[in-house]
């Protein structure tokens, strides 16, 4: 209140001073009232307003600052009430989780991470094969001799996955083929045709003699017709096929490149599942007949024998590009009836020649022997200028082939 009075009393007499200076009355200025001194008046009144403005803000700001200090006085309660519940919540999981741990058995090494089925697989087994396509042709024009043009193309494929663990190791391989020769009178016969597995299963030791179960499994893709008739089936799909399982012990050298498996105890099943050739016994399935009463009992598909089963591998390269493969297959039967015009022996035996080019382009040599005791073909004599089918016999099997391969190794 005392500011008040003060200010308007400076006011009233800078009022008075300032109306002073000018005429009263026609008379003329006050010489105390000089330029100076008005100067001074006038820089006063502005101060004092400049003054009652900055008191007026620094008002405003300090309520500001009351408003702004119990707004952070409500804030500081909140957290500290939400730090005090956090540690109340804190202590309450360590009491349930000590809890827990007395309660759980613990690891003797402590947690294990999952190991992941991907990386386990990937540092196991190892996929490897190829595949390609084998042409030969063959062109004559007016050559003498005789003969006809040809040509032949055979599709292949092979591949091999393995499967090594410290106590055993697994091993499936698998050979396909298909081939078809085209000749010059259009007419079109199959060259080639096989669908081979072979699943081993060995007991891994010390020595190079392990513990091993074999089994095998061999078919064909198509029909088989007895060219140059194509309406006679001789085979088809299953018909026959054959599943072998043996047990026995396999030798392996050091640098894998020989192997050799053993069975005197093995198991071998022919499948015929087409009926017609099943009827016909064929492949040592026990044919149709009719009974007493002409009734027509059909063939069995299914033929079963125990026998000696022995497997040979051997690989080897003959110089740079040149390597040399071979696989011999032998089955003695040990139940099958005595017939001195037989040997009760499955044979079969692939041989292979590999002229390396270039990477995809080789050279290919394949020689197949091939003996089933089962598998007999016509013996034929001439009767009064006929010729007439006398017997049916089992022979030994040839085939050999030679060409260009377009060859993809993966």
């Amino acid at each position: 209140m005392r500011l008040k009075v003060r200010s308007l009393l400076r006011i009233l007499l800078i009022f008075i001073s300032t109306a002073t200076s000018f005429p009263l009355f026609g008379q003329g200025r006050y010489a105390f009232m000089t330029s100076q001194v008005d100067s001074i008046c006038q820089n006063t009144l502005d101060y004092i307003r400049i003054k009652q403005l900055l008191t007026l803000q620094q008002t405003e700001i300090g309520q500001d600052v009351a408003q702004l200090q119990h707004t952070i006085d409500i804030m500081n309660q909140h957290l500290e009430q939400s730090l005090n519940e956090s540690q109340i919540i804190d202590a309450e999981l360590a009491a349930i989780n000590r809890h827990l741990d007395s309660i759980m058995p613990k690891r003797p090494d402590g947690p294990k991470p999952k190991e992941n089925i991907i990386n386990i697989l990937s540092e196991r087994l190892s996929f490897h094969g190829s595949y390609g396509l084998n042409i030969n042709q063959l062109a004559l024009s007016n050559w003498a001799a005789g003969g006809e043009n040809s040509s032949t193309g055979k599709a292949f494929a092979n591949f091999t996955l393995l499967d090594k663990k410290k106590a055993f190791e697994q091993k499936l391989t698998g050979a396909f083929a298909f081939g078809i020769s085209r000749f010059a009178d259009k007419r079109i016969e199959k060259q080639d045709d096989k669908i081979d597995l072979t699943y081993a299963l060995s007991l891994n030791s010390k020595t190079q003699w392990n513990i091993s179960m074999v089994a095998t499994f061999n078919t064909q893709f198509a029909n088989g017709y007895k060219y140059p008739n194509d309406s006679t089936v001789i085979s088809s799909f299953f018909a026959p096929a054959y599943l072998t399982v043996s047990a026995g012990y396999t030798y392996k050298s050091k640098n894998d490149r020989f192997q050799i498996f053993m069975s005197p105890m093995a198991g071998k099943v022919t499948f015929v599942m087409n009926q017609d050739l099943a009827d016909a016994g064929s492949f040592g399935v026990k044919k149709g007949y009719y009974d007493q009463d002409s009734l027509w009992i059909p063939g069995e598909n299914i033929a079963a024998a125990v026998g000696v089963n022995a497997i040979i591998n051997y690989n080897q390269p003959i110089g740079k590009n040149i390597t040399y493969t071979t696989m011999l297959n032998a089955f003695y039967n040990y139940t099958e009836k005595r017939d001195d015009n037989r040997l009760r022996l499955d044979l079969n035996w692939e041989n292979t020649v590999n002229f390396a080019i270039s990477k995809h382009l080789t050279t290919v040599l394949f020689v197949h022997l091939k003996y089933d005791h089962n598998t007999t073909f016509p013996v034929y004599e001439e009767i009064d200028g006929v010729e007439t089918v006398v017997d049916n016999v089992p022979k030994l099997q040839f085939k050999e082939s030679l060409g260009i391969a377009f060859v993809h190794n993966f």
